[in-house]
């Protein structure tokens, strides 16, 4: 029944594509590590599913998803080849390792972590050069749609979704209006809130006083 599960997953994992898995080089060199670690590295279902799970995931929609949530889902194809090229060396490093179970398993997730910061270099380098308005439109080559797996011509960016801290899908379900504002303007603000309530309690206080003075003298 898992192996069944395992292909099932691995089969949608293809069908799902984008970033790394449309890299030949990179999608033969985790179908390799897969194949070396699980099962034979792991004794123990919990970790041997997980770290199923987890190369199944970079196998499929796992960095397509982060290109497209992240930044604007294009990279270059030389940055692609480099990524592709770092992470065949990365597995032939962990195919070696003697670790078993769940320092094993946690090996993994350092090598996903490691991989996806090579590719996120090579996301923003793009991107930074898309949203360039004086040098955008210098941009030659074909550079890859990590969500069509396809090879297209490259484009300007709009402004307002330039660079990963600008770029409203990092909002989530929020909009923009319901974001959080800059701190110091917030301080600023309940500091003079503050004062103004402060002032108007004064003020009351030393109407109410004048007030019962007068009718005591009366």
């Amino acid at each position: 029944m898992a192996v069944a599960v395992a292909v099932l997953l691995l089969g949608l994992a293809r069908a799902a594509g984008g970033c790394l898995h449309c890299a030949p080089a990179a999608l033969e060199a985790l179908e390799q590590l897969r194949a070396a670690l699980v099962p034979r590295r792991f004794t123990a279902p919990g970790p041997q599913s997980r770290a199923e799970a987890l190369l199944v995931g970079m196998q499929g929609s796992f960095f397509r998803d982060y290109a497209l949530d992240a930044f604007v889902g294009k990279v270059g194809l030389d940055e692609l080849d480099a990524v592709a090229s770092f992470t065949k060396n990365q597995t032939k490093t962990l195919r070696a390792t003697v670790l078993q179970d769940g320092p094993l398993l946690e090996e993994l997730v350092a090598f996903r972590r490691r991989v996806t910061e090579e590719l996120k270099k090579a996301l923003k380098d793009y991107e930074e050069r898309a949203c360039d308005a004086t040098a955008c439109h210098t941009l030659e080559g074909d550079v890859l749609d990590c969500f069509l797996c396809q090879n297209v011509r490259p484009q300007c960016i709009a402004y307002e979704e330039c660079f990963v801290d600008r770029q409203p899908r990092l909002a989530l379900q929020y909009d923009a209006s319901q974001q959080p504002r800059d701190p110091a303007l917030l301080g600023t603000v309940a500091s003079v809130a503050l004062s103004l309530s402060a002032f108007s309690v004064i003020l009351i206080a030393a109407c109410m006083y004048r007030q019962n003075r007068r009718l005591l003298l009366q």
